[in-house]
């Protein structure tokens, strides 16, 4: 359990680091010294508990109370900066120049004296045999917290990233005070165990207001302000034997929860890096403020909705005209397509006459029994001409006429980008080529010259002509969709231009959302 304890602890402190890291990157040396005092604070196995409240709370008497001995003095020390550390160990103190220099050992008797002028001095760690501390935890005594001095109030609350567990104690007479309210509100915001200490509950009088009235009010007072203490202890350091002193049970508790290191320690510090790096955040966000709010001056609010809307509608019509063309010409070709599957070019009339050519194509054909050759191919010629008129007049009126009432609509749809007589021309070149000769020349070799021959020798002649025509009508759809693209890149173009007006207006609100989405995504890396 020990080396899991130990393999987490360093993971963790590996993560401060790297926070750390990126603070100093960022040029946030307040949070970064911090985030190194962590680092500092893993080292050792000390639990920190974090005595907090104002002057005239008792707070140092009830310390001294605690440490068995008059290690503070009755008035604070003065300095508004730093918290004293009380730890068990040989009696005597240390004292931490501000200037950063090498640390001054004196005498307890000294520190009086030596503490007059706090504002000298960094830090203070006091030693004296505890037996309630023994080596295994330290008291922090903090700047008392005093409405008129917010220096005082923002020093406790700079030291609470060192603190484990934090005691906030309050005078009986001045318990629902609003700040006491907001600062343990503030405190609970770290996310660790948080008590509150009713001291001089000797000031008690239960003919005034009975006791159970009287802890029932603090419990409400302090849930109206949605706060939710671990505990709430009622002492008096002055009567030890007053019957509603629970001086016992802040020991045992003090007991318990030094019992309890390990854990509260790794919250301590999991909740102190989050806790400070949201604060490196706000500090980060701070610092751009002013650039902020120039833009939002900047801004017209009334016009900006209507703004955002035009520019989603102009961004939706732009990408609709680049893909137009291609779209167009699509559909243009599947109606070709569907034109052309559905021209009925082999009727059965058609089919008769070629049969009857494909008859007089049998080898050994003879008009009559004493027919001569020249008649023979007299008659091959009249009745494929008859079949070619035929199939001509089937490709006309099916294909031709459709295909040219097709194209010229949207050739005029384009300006006229086909001229109609060039049109005409193509589509007249690609019937001319399906003439008698095409038509003879399409007859297999060896054929059987049967009816089945002649339903196959049919179809084969109708795929190929609308081959032929789907060919001549692509490409003719392909000039069509290249003009279609060309007015859409130019209509594109000009809702580029109208997009480039508008967003040089939105120039305010989108550099705002740049900083904000950036700020956002530094906030997202630090908590990974």
């Amino acid at each position: 359990m020990n080396a899991l304890h130990e393999s987490r602890e360093t993971m963790a402190v590996s993560a401060i680091a790297s926070v750390r890291e990126q603070m100093l990157k960022e040029g946030d040396r307040k949070h970064a010294g911090k985030m190194g005092e962590l680092e500092s604070k893993a080292s050792d196995a000390l639990l920190r508990i974090a005595f907090c409240g104002h002057f005239s709370a008792g707070k140092s008497s009830l310390i001294n109370k605690l440490c068995g001995h008059q290690l503070l003095p009755s008035s604070p020390i003065p300095t508004s900066a730093n918290v004293v550390t009380i730890a068990s160990g040989e009696a005597g103190a240390i004292i931490m120049p501000i200037t950063g220099g090498e640390p001054v050992g004196i005498p307890l008797d000294q520190l009086d004296a030596y503490c007059k002028n706090g504002t000298d001095i960094a830090s203070v760690e006091i030693r004296y045999p505890i037996p309630l501390l023994g080596g295994r935890a330290a008291l922090l005594d903090t700047p008392g917290i005093d409405s008129t001095d917010s220096a005082h109030m923002m020093a406790t609350e700079s030291a609470l990233h060192m603190a484990d567990v934090v005691f906030y104690v309050m005078d009986y007479n001045h318990v629902q005070s609003e700040v006491n309210f907001a600062f343990c509100k503030r405190l609970k915001e770290w996310g660790k165990p948080l008590y509150l200490i009713v001291n001089q509950i000797d000031k008690h009088r239960d003919r005034e207001l009975s006791f159970e009235e009287y802890r029932l009010s603090v419990k409400h007072a302090f849930e109206n302000w949605h706060i939710q203490p671990d505990g709430i202890l009622y002492t008096s350091v002055k009567l030890q034997q007053h019957p509603l002193n629970e001086w016992p049970k802040l020991e045992r508790l003090i007991g318990e929860l030094i019992g309890l290191s390990e854990p509260l320690r790794s919250l301590s510090m999991t909740q102190s890096a989050r806790h400070l790096s949201g604060e490196h955040v706000a500090w980060v966000r701070e610092r751009s403020e002013d650039e902020k709010q120039s833009l939002r001056e900047a801004m017209d609010e009334d016009e900006l909705p209507v703004m955002l809307e035009q520019v989603l509608e102009l961004e939706a019509e732009r990408k609709k005209q680049l893909t137009l063309a291609e779209e167009y010409t699509t559909q243009l070709k599947k109606e070709i397509v569907h034109l052309l599957e559905n021209a009925p070019i082999t009727p059965a009339v058609m089919r008769d006459l070629a049969h009857e050519y494909l008859q007089s194509r049998k080898p050994g054909f003879k008009v009559g029994f004493f027919a001569r050759a020249a008649a023979n191919a007299k008659e091959v010629e009249t009745r494929l001409e008859a079949f070619a008129a035929n199939f001509k007049e089937q490709v006309q009126t099916h294909i031709v006429w459709h295909l040219r009432q097709l194209l010229v609509r949207e050739s005029e749809r384009y300006a006229g980008v086909v001229a109609v007589a060039e049109l005409d021309a193509t589509l007249e070149q690609a019937a001319g080529s399906l003439g008698a000769a095409w038509l003879a020349a399409q007859v297999q070799a060896g054929a059987s010259f049967s009816g089945e021959y002649t339903l196959n020798y049919s179809r084969q002649l109708a795929a190929d002509a609308r081959s032929l025509f789907r060919r001549e009508a692509f490409a003719l759809a392909e000039a069509l969709g290249a003009r279609a693209a060309a007015e859409g890149a130019a209509a594109a173009q000009a809702l580029a231009a109208q997009l480039a007006a508008l967003e040089a207006r939105l120039g305010a609100y989108r550099r705002l959302q740049a900083l904000e989405a950036s700020e956002a995504a530094y906030a997202a890396e630090l908590a990974a």
